[in-house]
């Protein structure tokens, strides 16, 4: 047996704890030279690698004119730039910022801070767009931390034209530093998913004085532009529209006055001109809304009035009652109902009269004609509640019409358990209920193309940037409303309101055209704090179209609180203003006059 001398196991186990130590700091040893050498590396990697941004195009509007587009609202790259803080030495970073914000006429201090603050970063941008003098000077520095990137940005070649429906972009600040684009309102707003560009990047590996020698394909990534939105919108009409609406408005305006109006095609649904217009008293002006410069603009001017905005018809409303009332069996176009001589006082519906007119027995034409709001009443108690709401719901009061636009107001249409007596006699006249310009363009037009109650169309067709179509928009119909015969009649009904009614400041010199005029009370809270009809507040409204035998066009304008000692009356602010858009408009389209010219008399013949 062998013998083990005294502490010999001591060191044995001393040594063997030795050899552990000695192993585990080799590998301590190896971890650290590894990590030095991986930070090493990547501090070299960010030294060679250079990232430059590619900024993608926004997609553009279109808007129609003359058998072509043209740009509502595109792009156009602006300079701007940037620094490399990594490439500086810190006693480069003052001296560096001083001349550049020197040259871009900003705070140096606050720069400097920047960046000592983004010392590791490779690019920090200066939001601020450059002219062409400040892109030469920062060149001429020639410093290469000192950099120029170009980006998109918003333009708007038409400036307010359609501006309520084109919207704008705004430009934010991201953590204070870069800008982006950011939709507020209008097709800007509803369109953003197909408008919005994804900016891409290109990284290269560099030497020393930032000359690229490698691209690196897998760290970038190309940009994709937006997609492109091709409207309805017509630009000569939408001008005509702007042009009368603005004359209107100038003419009757009040403290509280805005106008809005609609042109559509009855056959398609699609709209070809919307426009508001808004009378600021401040100002005592009207104020445009220019796209361009919507960072001085009001809400009250960029605010689309067709759509957010609705509004007692009155008397506009008679035809789509009076010829549901047809369609339904209750009456006919000659059945006779007696007026009242001007003033009805009818059990549980309080007092209906006829504007100072004293009719006794008008045929269901002639109440539309005359605008008896009497035999409306007496009307709307053949109907009753239940089918008088269904009226409203059929046409499509109550929802929104499904533009494609943010914001819109499904207007106000009570629950049918809210309806009485009054109501059994005042919506038929266009009280009680409220709707926006669209709904009531789009109800009209259901009578001028055979009963179908279409879904407006404003976008036409969506294409990528390689003008290849994604999307194409078609026709829509949301439900029928009357049958052709029915429609067909009241359109002739609404041409006599134009021949010989109220609405005679709308009778063109080359087609024939039909339509309705309104005056509606605006409600509100009176001196008593009770909610009532205001004392001279009233929406003058006249909706028209063209030619009678196959209508083409519908024209709505409605003005809001017009000056009531200067005018008020929808035949007066709104019918001569639609003539004259559905006369250039007619014109403009080439369509074909439906009115035979009046003979030239022929001189007698001298005698010899």
């Amino acid at each position: 047996m062998k013998r083990v001398l005294p502490g010999t196991w001591r060191c044995d186990v001393f040594f063997g704890l030795l050899m552990l130590a000695m192993v585990a700091l080799s590998v301590r040893l190896g971890l650290l030279l590894r990590d030095e050498r991986s930070s090493r590396l990547r501090a070299a990697q960010r030294q060679f690698r250079m990232t430059h941004p590619l900024s993608a195009r926004r997609g553009n509007l279109f808007i129609r004119t003359a058998g072509s587009y043209v740009p509502l609202a595109t792009s156009t790259e602006k300079p701007y730039c940037f620094i490399d803080p990594f490439l500086l030495r810190d006693e480069e970073i003052s001296p560096t910022a001083v001349a550049v914000a020197d040259i871009l006429s900003t705070n140096s201090v606050a720069l400097q801070e920047r960046l000592m603050l983004k010392r590791e970063s490779r690019f920090v941008e200066i939001p601020q767009m450059l002219t062409d003098e400040q892109v030469s000077a920062l060149r001429a520095l020639r410093n290469p931390a000192v950099g120029i990137y170009y980006e998109w940005r918003r333009v708007y070649p038409s400036g307010p034209l359609a501006g309520p429906v084109a919207g704008f972009c705004r430009l934010d600040l991201i953590d204070g530093e870069g800008e982006t684009l950011v939709p507020g309102g209008g097709l800007e707003l509803s369109m953003q998913k197909r408008l919005a560009a994804r900016d891409g990047r290109r990284v290269v590996l560099a030497d020393a004085s930032r000359r690229p020698i490698w691209p690196l394909p897998y760290e970038s990534r190309p940009p994709v532009d937006g997609q492109n939105i091709y409207l309805t919108l017509d630009a000569n009409i939408q001008g005509y529209l702007e042009t009368a609406l603005t004359a209107s408005v100038e003419k009757f305006h009040g403290d509280r006055t805005w106008g809005t109006g609609i042109v559509a095609d009855p056959r398609t649904g699609e709209i070809l001109a919307m426009a508001s217009v808004y009378y600021d008293p401040k100002a005592g002006k009207i104020v445009p809304f220019d796209p361009n410069q919507y960072s001085t603009s009001s809400e009250e001017s960029r605010t689309n009035r067709a759509i957010v905005l609705p509004f007692e018809p009155g008397s506009v409303a008679k035809p789509l009652f009076a010829a549901a009332a047809v369609e339904a069996g209750v009456a006919r176009w000659d059945t006779q109902f007696f007026c009242e001589n001007g003033l009805y006082l009818a059990p549980g519906g309080g007092k209906i009269s006829d504007h100072g007119q004293r009719y006794g027995n008008l045929t269901v034409t002639d109440i539309v004609v005359h605008s008896s709001n009497i035999g409306m009443a007496k009307i709307g108690e053949k109907l009753g509640n239940d089918r008088l709401y269904e009226i409203a719901r059929r046409y499509g009061f109550g929802e929104p019409t499904g533009v494609d636009l943010p914001g819109e107001s499904p207007g106000q249409l009570r629950p049918r358990n809210r309806w009485d007596g009054y109501s059994t006699r005042r919506v038929p006249f266009g009280q009680e209920i409220s709707a926006t310009a669209m709904q009531l363009v789009m109800a009209f037009c259901s009578h001028a193309n055979g009963g179908l109650l279409m879904r407006p169309r404003l976008v036409d067709r969506v294409t990528d940037a390689r003008q290849q179509v994604l999307w194409q928009g078609e026709p829509t119909v949301v439900r029928r409303t009357l049958s052709p015969a029915v429609a067909e009649q009241s359109v002739r009904a609404m041409a006599e309101v134009v021949e010989r009614g109220t609405g005679k400041a709308c009778k063109l010199s080359q087609w024939t055209s039909f339509g309705k005029t309104g005056t509606a009370q605006i409600a509100g809270r009176g001196p008593d704090g009770r909610f009532t009809y205001l004392d001279g507040a009233f929406v003058g409204s006249f909706i028209g179209g063209a030619p009678v035998s196959q209508p083409r066009l519908i024209c709505l304008i409605s003005i809001y609180w017009p000056k009531a000692s200067v005018g008020h009356y929808g035949a007066t602010v709104a019918a001569p203003y639609v003539k004259q858009v559905l006369e250039q408009s007619l014109a403009y389209l080439n369509v074909p006059p439906d009115k035979t010219p009046p003979a030239t008399p022929v001189p007698p013949r001298p005698r010899r």
